[in-house]
């Protein structure tokens, strides 16, 4: 799932034209906190960090999950 969700932040940040430290300050999410997740030291993200990673987009946590990468 980590991959999964890794893979959706870069194409959302791409979307939006962002990149993803663009993202995170927007959002107020902590660079390093970040840097867990993109290398995979952190398996399972918290949702107030995918959350605050919406908050960068100004979309919603179901735009975000809203993926058929999610389906399964």
């Amino acid at each position: 799932m980590n991959e999964v969700i890794i893979e959706r932040m870069k194409e959302l940040a791409a979307e939006h034209n962002m990149t993803i430290h663009q993202v995170i300050q927007k959002g107020g999410l902590n660079q390093a906190t970040i840097s867990e997740l993109m290398s995979g030291r952190t398996k399972h993200p918290k949702v107030s960090t995918i959350q605050k990673f919406c908050v960068g987009l100004n979309i919603s946590l179901n735009d975000f999950f809203n993926d058929k990468k999610f389906d399964s």
